[in-house]
């Protein structure tokens, strides 16, 4: 049995510890807790610790359930999400692609709430890096939903993180600005004891921020950004996100010609390896060329070009746009040399590379063919071939409108999605003030004034026959029940223990205030539900309660009311609440003589009806009501069946 308390904390002392073991559960364990910081920390380790992990998981299958049972972990969502978030760090989104979706298939069969927040505020990161903003905004609410019933500083502050970026995409900077100051003050303040992981997004906040001020032209509060995210990388260890942050400085750098301040920090990463990611050090080498260029190195220009150009050659999938600005980059040497006839040649080489047709829409591969037709033109200008320097020009000015052509469309493109997002945020907007409304009309309507003057008069009338005793006892329990009440409409989802406990405490009062003892009841759960974890929409069940008994046994000396909560497929539960009472054509009949309820109907009802169409995107029927007869015909009541969406009140484990 794995003895949890007995296993080593420090990564130093794991790996120890690790070196000694043999294949086994207990090392699958071990493996499952170093990538958790490894993934940020120790890149190359940690994609030897998955492929160890991947085989380990195999290989102990059988052992897995109980293991997982001790731990509260699920090893294979762990396995797929640490793989994910280390090619999406390198910017490798389709390797990431598979992990992820692994992981949230998972985290949706069988996961609690930390894992489905997890993962949809990394999946909402991995869909805005693919450009996918729509569907990443409906993850992105999914994690606003969960958070407003779960409510966590540091979930909060990887959202608000990515809603950021997300903004980024729709060219909304000033929003975006309010996201990375609100993901930044919750992560500087005193309420997150900060993991890796946290550590991690507010380097991402920082680069964020910087991402504004470059699209504002405020070159320096950019480096400023920037800055911050790397010196949180090199105090924390943050080895695979750090090359990056170099680059981005780098670039921002370059771009205010600062070559040689640019240039420290290529260096660093070439002296780190780039821990080991390909992708940058072939980057680094590609910018380091780029200044030594503009320094009036050529020599070394030329060797980081030659340096870069093997690495990305080396890629399973080589970026184009890459190899081909590598190219060009070459002929402007050639050209700052006289080389004329060479920088033809080499102008001609890159271009086949670049691959670009009429379908090209990609204003990065214009942006580049059109400047080397300018260049040809040039270099032809200078071997006195003017016929073909005139041909060249004119092959520059159509690549040239194509470019500034696909900028107007993307333009437009920007514009509408920006549409689209004020839009959605709209809708959202208006959901969410429908929603508060059903909630405070709930509240209003919660406790019928018959339930509460019944209750109230029980009680006094204890008071006044001297049970001074059992007064204070119901009053007690009155007073809790109401206190209850107006704690749970501040909350979306209670738990299943929550809801079975408030029914019992309501029935309980109704049985002894309303009917003298003589109301028998029965809360029950099937066996499956795990009460404890299982969150449901706040009180939504007491208004069907509260009807069986205003209702079906209004004006009867007892009566029997069956409350039971049974599994209803992954995602939803079903609650049957059944009365012995007079029946729904009674009642009717009843109403219609007395004048003062005439016109009564059940607002409860009505307004969780309501709440539970807004709670699920599902169109179903909500409740279905029966009515129950004897063999003679007689009625024998009504049983409601209400289907209620659910989520989990609790995280079977801590979030990292």
């Amino acid at each position: 049995m794995l003895d949890r308390d007995s296993i080593p904390s420090g990564p130093e002392v794991i790996e120890g510890t690790l070196n000694s073991l043999p294949d086994g559960p207990q090392r699958i364990d071990l493996i499952d807790s170093l990538l958790g910081q490894y993934v940020y920390t120790r890149p190359r380790r940690a994609r030897e610790l998955l492929c160890q992990q991947q085989q380990l998981l195999t290989d102990h299958a059988a052992a897995l359930p109980k293991l997982e049972n001790q731990t509260g972990r699920d090893y294979h969502f762990n396995y797929h999400l640490a793989l994910a978030s280390l090619e999406s760090q390198e910017y490798r989104y389709e390797q990431a692609d598979a992990p992820f979706r692994a992981a949230l298939d998972i985290a949706e069969e069988r996961g609690d709430i930390a894992d489905r927040l997890e993962i949809y505020i990394a999946y909402t990161g991995h869909l805005s890096n693919l450009g996918q903003t729509e569907e990443a905004s409906d993850y992105l609410d999914r994690c606003y939903r969960l958070l407003e019933s779960y409510p966590s500083d540091q979930l909060r502050a990887r959202a608000a993180c990515r809603h950021g970026y997300l903004y980024l995409l729709y060219f909304s900077y000033p929003k975006a600005t309010i996201k990375f100051l609100e993901a930044e003050t919750l992560l500087t303040g005193d309420t997150i004891e900060l993991s890796p992981k946290d550590h991690y997004f507010y380097s991402l906040t920082q680069a964020g921020i910087g991402a504004v001020y470059q699209n504002s032209g405020e070159s320096d509060q950019a480096v400023a950004a920037f800055e911050k995210a790397i010196d949180r990388c090199e105090r924390f260890d943050l080895r695979a996100r750090l090359p990056w942050h170099q680059l981005n400085l780098g670039k921002e750098l370059v771009s205010s010609g600062e070559y040689g301040e640019a240039l420290t920090y290529f260096q660093s990463i070439v002296g780190s390896d780039a821990n080991g990611s390909a992708s940058a050090l072939a980057a680094a080498y590609a910018n380091m060329g780029v200044c030594y260029h503009h320094l009036g190195q050529t020599d070394q220009a030329s060797t980081y070009l030659d340096r870069a150009e093997d690495l990305y050659r080396n890629e399973k999938s080589p970026e184009r746009v890459e190899l081909a600005s590598i190219g060009f980059m070459r002929a402007t040497l050639l050209m700052d040399n006289g080389q004329w006839g060479a920088a033809i040649r080499q102008i001609n080489l890159t271009l086949p590379a670049a691959e670009v047709n009429e379908r090209t829409s990609d204003p990065r591969l214009l942006s580049m063919v059109a400047d080397a037709y300018l260049y040809l033109s040039i270099a032809h200008a200078n071997t006195g071939d003017y016929q073909a320097a005139y041909h060249h020009h004119c092959t520059y000015d159509q690549y040239n409108l194509r470019f500034h052509n696909q900028i107007d469309i993307m333009r437009q493109q920007q514009f509408a999605a920006q549409f689209r997002a004020e839009e959605r945020e709209q809708e959202n907007k208006q959901l969410k003030l429908k929603a508060s409304q059903l909630k405070l009309r709930a509240l209003r309507a919660q406790m019928n004034p018959h339930f509460l003057y019944n209750a109230l008069n029980s009680i006094q009338s204890f008071i006044s026959t001297n049970n001074a005793a059992t007064a204070s006892k119901y009053l007690a329990k009155f007073a809790m029940l109401m206190r209850q009440s107006l704690e749970y409409t501040n909350r979306e989802y209670i738990s299943l223990e929550e809801e079975r406990q408030f029914l019992t405490d309501y029935l309980e009062i109704n049985r002894h205030l309303r009917f003298e003892g003589q109301l028998t009841f029965t809360v029950t759960l099937d066996g499956e539900l795990e009460e404890d974890i299982i969150g449901i929409p706040t009180m939504i069940l007491q208004p069907y309660v509260e009807n069986a008994i205003e209702h079906g046994l209004r004006g009867q000396p007892s009566g029997h009311i069956d409350v039971a909560f049974l599994p209803d497929g992954e995602d939803h539960l079903l609650a049957i609440v059944t009365d012995n009472g007079i029946g729904r054509v009674k009642v009717s009949e009843v109403q219609a003589r007395d004048p003062t309820r005439v016109h009564h109907q059940s607002r409860g009802t009505e307004i969780t009806e309501s709440r539970l169409q807004l709670l699920s995107d599902e169109q179903t029927n909500w409740v279905e009501i029966t009515d129950l007869y004897h063999p003679d015909g007689e009625a024998a009541g009504t049983q409601v069946q209400v289907r209620i969406p659910f989520s989990d009140a609790l995280p079977r484990r801590a979030t990292g």
